[in-house]
């Protein structure tokens, strides 16, 4: 038996298993039993065997079953007594195998590298003994190159393409090490401050260690190069005869680039571990380099299989069956000690490379705990939102002298305030956390009396631990940043705050707004104060700041004392009174007359002054005024800042520094006193003189013509520009506030010049706001013309100077609006013919939303008044005009803007929203001042402003009988008027019966209704025609206007609602016939027109409403014959009485 019986005879036994199972009872269908020995096997008797190809067994009787089931428990009997034997035979089958290989392979004959191939004993006819040195073959120790990708460059020639895939490889091997170190050690210096971490858990030590312990000893590519260049290359080999080729530079070159490989791994293994903070990532770098010093390997193993080609796989597969030998002749010269030097060369070499590497990581810890690998110089810049004085600490910190040391973290100090200054410390347990502490002062316990803290960390990186979040009592500082200095010879050697350098830009300022009590009652305007430049090098942290910004000093009204104005870090602080001391009493009783050089020298050496300017700074003691926060770069001196009073002091706390109070601001303000072209010029194009002081030619005062002349009530040119508010308003008589508004704001209006021989003034001199440019504001827009001339000789001697020749006059004007007056215009006697055939014209601006009036006064001489002709216009629409012979008035309205730009765009009267009058004036008037139309119109919702104006219209056209206006969509004209709405747009109008309080139109301004579908106006009052705008109306499914007093004629418009469902228009006075676009109402369902008084024929396109139910046109004068079409429609309701038709048969359902 062999394995391909023994799997029949399984196979058989379990099909005739099946078989017997389903058999039993009544056979009901035949089997057929396919075997699998159609040829002949080895050891079986198949001429003897009781089993066929096809047993095929149809249906049987029981005895035939019982054999069938005998014969299958023989075959079951069979396989399990033959499971030994079949075992056995296929032991021995597989050594027979190996057996046969093994002789195969010592047929293929020993070859020589270097040399042609030498033809086995068989070929050559003799009897396959061994020569003379065959048996020093056999005694020689066979072994196989290493299964990698340099085993291919090693033996593979270069015209083949197994060797540049495995050169391929390596590149991407050695390149992938490559980026990695470059990746550590070069790229990744701008993310971390040093190459190492500062120090590491003493758990992350072992794991480095035995890391890089590992990384060596498991290195076979540098194991496998060093034993490959000093044994060197192979003496002979047996194998494919590609290998006769193998030349010593190739090997050497192969071995050469196994063991840079391999070096680069054991250097990147070494620099990953030593970078890693964590086991994990230890582990996890020790992984990245192990696969990739094994990617050689891999592409080898995928060689084999033929991922790479039929040629890199050949090739994978003869280095793994070939098989070398090595003689004496090519191994090195010499004897003894050399000998066993290469040898044991690999061993030597792996444990040399692994004492290097093992020393630089004691080297690394003994460095890491010593502090040296830690970053010396750092920088700091904290946020002031929640302490102003933590701007003081902003600059190098450098680690302590002392090499102090909490929990191995080294404490780092402020660069040149070692004492006083910051300091940061780590604190092993702060609430059961660790973090990094900052502390001012000394150090007695880093866990204790720190200002802030930073998150939970067990950082050894300062740096890092700068990045973290950072506390004080519980709040987080906005902003904290750490960043390593580069060049700290050159950033860290000086204090950030520098000592103040003075310039003279402006060397004295004025404070105004602002003084003491004694001055107040002395009646003392504005307060001087000096620049001085101090350099003390014995400044602490906290008067540094003011150290490193000019310090203004003051003589104050008390001889005993002076008051300064120093900067603390990022605020000026005001001080109130100080007292002087003796030295500085010496200088004279009168500071102000001392010179800028004692006061320097004086506050130079004042021994008091430091403690005066850190009582200032770090506990806010003499604090009167506190600025605005402004950054340390911009803070050059106060001038121009806003000032507050300062914030109430709190009581037991560590640090008391001078807050503002935003609740409190103060109209103090510091200006320069001095002037100068270059860094102090006069502002508003004044003019700068010898004596540095302003000549303010535009208007303006102060010091350097700061101050501007807005709103004074007088127009000032040169400031009636948009970035001065045009002038604080003075130009516009909208803004103006003053007694001086308006006077001298004209100087040739009309264009009438009044010094003219021609012109003769009657009245004052003329008054208005000729120069307003607002364009908040409404131009107005004044003309003259028509002038009646007067011709009469006597009356002209008598009133005129020009020997009675003709003349005439212009009116007076007064425009007022709102009850103030916006311009005044006296009346002018015009001598000259010319003048009195042309028009004049006046533009004035008046605010939006005003209501105006302007007075008219014609210029009357004995009995004969002079009439002309005036028109108001607003940016060329027409608003109201007439001819005036004695005196009128011409009242109007300018909507606002917003809304006047929406009605003349959508308005067909356009004037009538001028006109309070008119409907739409009114209505227009009242949405200028409700504030929600305005809000509406800025919003873009112009619908809902129309729907507004629209209804107003109409309530003032009709007068609802409703005491609430406001939004259309809640609650607008109620009681008397309901609307529905759907998305903030009227669908629904229903007016109450007799809401209206006196007659009135249908304004055309309910087109405005865009969306509505439903209007009942029914019992109103409501008169003339019917709007034809009703039919823009494209929504529109029911009319109801019955029962009012509308006239005229049904507009044809109306018809061409397609959407119209009912129209109701019974019970008024409508006249003219039954148009016949009714039968463009495809949808119309219910038409009423009795009681009216419509003529003609009803239109035979009634037969075309197909969806009619209700036809009522009773009691009109219609005649004619009743159109047959009415037949065809299936109507509900008719009523044709009260008419002169003729018929012979009624429609079905009509009454007649």
């Amino acid at each position: 038996l062999n394995p391909m019986t023994d799997e029949f005879l399984f196979q058989a036994a379990e099909t005739m298993d099946a078989w017997s199972l389903n058999m039993q009872g009544e056979p009901k269908e035949s089997i057929t039993i396919k075997g699998s020995m159609d040829d002949e096997q080895p050891g079986i008797n198949n001429k003897e065997s009781d089993f066929t190809d096809d047993v095929k067994i149809s249906s049987v009787d029981p005895s035939v079953f019982a054999l069938l089931v005998t014969r299958v428990e023989t075959v079951e009997d069979l396989a399990k007594n033959s499971k030994e034997e079949i075992e056995l035979l296929q032991k021995r089958l597989q050594e027979a195998e190996a057996k046969l290989i093994s002789n195969r392979k010592s047929a293929i004959p020993w070859r020589i590298i270097g040399e042609q191939s030498q033809p086995t004993p068989a070929d050559s006819g003799e009897s396959g003994e061994l020569k003379d040195d065959d048996e020093d073959i056999d005694e020689t120790e066979e072994y196989q190159l290493p299964k990698d990708i340099y085993s291919v460059i090693t033996t593979w020639t270069i015209d083949r393409p197994p060797l540049w895939i495995a050169l391929t490889v390596v590149a991407v091997q050695i390149l992938l090490l490559l980026l990695l170190l470059v990746d550590q050690v070069g790229s990744s210096a701008e993310a971390s401050p040093q190459i190492f971490p500062a120090n590491v858990p003493s758990i992350v030590h072992a794991c480095q260690g035995l890391a890089i312990i590992i990384a060596i000893l498991g290195q076979d590519d540098l194991r496998s190069a060093i034993e490959g260049i000093f044994d060197g290359i192979p003496t002979r080999f047996r194998g494919d005869t590609t290998f006769q080729t193998i030349h010593r530079i190739q090997w050497n070159f192969s071995h050469g680039v196994r063991f840079a490989q391999g070096l680069l791994s054991v250097l990147a293994a070494t620099v990953l571990a030593l970078q890693s903070e964590t086991v994990f990532d230890v582990l996890l770098n020790f992984l990245g380099v192990k696969f990739v010093s094994e990617l050689d390997d891999l592409a080898f193993l995928l060689s084999e299989l033929g991922y790479f080609g039929v040629d890199c796989q050949q090739a994978a597969k003869s280095i793994s069956e070939a098989r070398f030998q090595q003689d004496n002749r090519n191994k090195v010269a010499g004897r003894g000690c050399f000998q066993w030097l290469a040898k044991y060369a690999h061993i030597i070499g792996v444990f040399a490379i692994l004492g290097v590497m093992f020393g630089l990581f004691v080297r690394m810890i003994f460095d890491q705990n010593s502090g040296e690998v830690s970053v010396t110089d750092v920088r700091l810049t904290l946020s002031n939102d929640i302490f102003p004085f933590f701007t003081l600490f902003n600059g190098c910190y450098r680690i302590s002298s002392t090499r102090q040391t909490y929990d191995r973290r080294l404490v780092y100090e402020q660069v040149g305030f070692e004492s006083d200054g910051g300091k940061f410390a780590f604190c092993s347990n702060m609430d059961g956390d660790k973090g990094w502490t900052f502390h001012i002062g000394q150090i007695e316990d880093p866990c204790e009396n720190f200002v802030a803290r930073s998150e939970a960390t067990k950082t050894f990186d300062v740096v890092e631990a700068g990045r973290a979040q950072w506390y004080v009592d519980g709040v987080p500082l906005d902003y904290t940043q750490m960043s390593k200095v580069l060049e700290s010879s050159r950033e860290c050697d000086e204090v950030s705050y520098r000592s103040f350098q003075p310039d003279n830009s402006c060397d004295i300022i004025d404070l105004v707004g602002h003084s003491d009590d004694t001055e107040a009652a002395m009646g003392m305007g504005s307060m001087q104060f000096y620049e001085v430049a101090l350099d003390r090098t014995e400044s602490t942290v906290f008067a540094r700041a003011a150290l490193s910004h000019p310090i203004f000093v003051r003589e104050s009204s008390d001889p005993t004392t002076y008051t300064i104005v120093v900067f603390t870090g990022r605020q000026w602080v005001l001080s109130k009174a100080i007292a002087r001391n003796s030295t500085f009493e010496a200088i004279g009783p009168n500071f102000a007359s001392a010179t800028k050089t004692m006061m320097t020298e004086y506050l130079n050496t004042d021994d008091s002054f430091l403690s005066t300017l850190q009582s200032i700074i770090e506990r806010g003691e003499y604090a009167d005024l506190i600025s605005e926060t402004v950054e340390e770069t911009a803070a050059i001196s106060p001038v121009g800042l806003q000032w507050y009073s300062p914030h109430e002091k709190e009581e037991n706390v560590r640090y008391n520094f001078p807050v503002e109070d935003l609740t409190r601001p103060e109209q103090a303000l510091f200006n320069c006193a001095r002037c100068d072209d270059s860094a102090n010029p006069c502002l508003y194009e004044g003019i700068c003189r010898p004596d540095g002081f302003c000549d303010c030619i535009q208007g303006g005062s102060g010091a350097l013509c700061q101050d501007t002349p807005l709103g004074d009530g007088i127009c000032n040119p040169y400031f009636n520009r948009e970035e001065f508010g045009w002038d604080g308003g003075d130009c516009c008589g909208g803004s103006c506030v003053g007694s001086n508004c308006g006077f001298a704001g004209h100087s040739l209006p009309f264009g009438f010049d009044s010094q003219s021989a021609t012109v003769e003034t009657y009245d004052a001199a003329s008054f208005g706001y000729e120069f307003c440019r607002d364009p908040s504001m409404a131009p107005i827009t004044i003309q003259l013309d028509q002038f009646e001339v007067f011709y009469d000789e006597y009356w002209s001697t008598v009133f005129g100077n020009h020997g009675g020749k003709p003349f005439c006059s212009t009116p007076s004007l007064n425009l007022r609006c709102d009850s103030k007056a916006y311009m005044h215009f006296p009346q002018h006697v015009l001598y000259n013919q010319s003048d009195c055939d042309q028009s004049f014209a006046q533009t004035t601006y008046v605010p939006f939303g005003s209501t105006c009036e302007l007075s008219v006064n014609v210029a009357c001489f004995g009995p004969f008044c002079l009439d002309n002709r005036v028109s108001i216009s607003t940016s060329s629409e027409p608003i109201i005009s007439g001819n005036v012979k004695s005196q009128a008035q011409f009242s109007f309205g300018v909507p606002s803007k917003c809304l006047t730009d929406v009605l003349l765009e959508r308005t067909q009267q356009r004037s009538s929203i001028f006109d309070l009058s008119a409907p739409q004036g009114f209505a227009a008037n009242e949405l200028s001042n409700d504030g929600l139309s305005d809000f509406l119109c800025e919003d873009k919702n112009t619908g809902a402003v129309l729907e507004r104006f629209a209804l107003t219209v109409f309530h003032a056209s009709v007068g609802f009988k409703s005491s609430q206006f406001g939004f259309q969509c809640h609650g607008w004209g109620t009681p008397a008027v309901k609307t529905t709405c759907t998305n903030n747009s009227i669908t629904s109008l229903v007016l109450d019966v007799d809401a209206t309080s006196r007659q009135g139109v249908i304004p055309t301004e309910v087109s405005f209704l865009s969306n509505i579908d439903h209007i009942s106006l029914r019992s109103n009052s409501l008169i003339g025609p019917i709007p034809s705008v009703l039919g823009t109306l494209r929504t529109l499914r029911t009319l109801e206007l019955w029962n009012n007093t509308i006239s005229g004629s049904i507009p044809t418009e109306l018809f061409s609602l397609s959407a119209l469902e009912f129209l109701a228009l019974y019970s008024n006075k409508i006249t003219g016939t039954i148009p016949t676009e009714i039968g463009k109402l495809s949808n119309l369902r219910g038409f009423w027109l009795e009681e009216n008084a419509v003529t003609g024929t009803i239109p035979t396109e009634v037969g075309s409403l197909s969806h009619l139910e209700t036809l009522s046109l009773y009691d009109n004068f219609l005649t004619g014959e009743i159109p047959p079409e009415l037949f065809d429609l299936s109507l509900q309701a008719c009523n044709l009485t009260g008419n002169d038709f003729t018929w012979n048969v009624a429609p079905p359902g009509c009454e007649l």
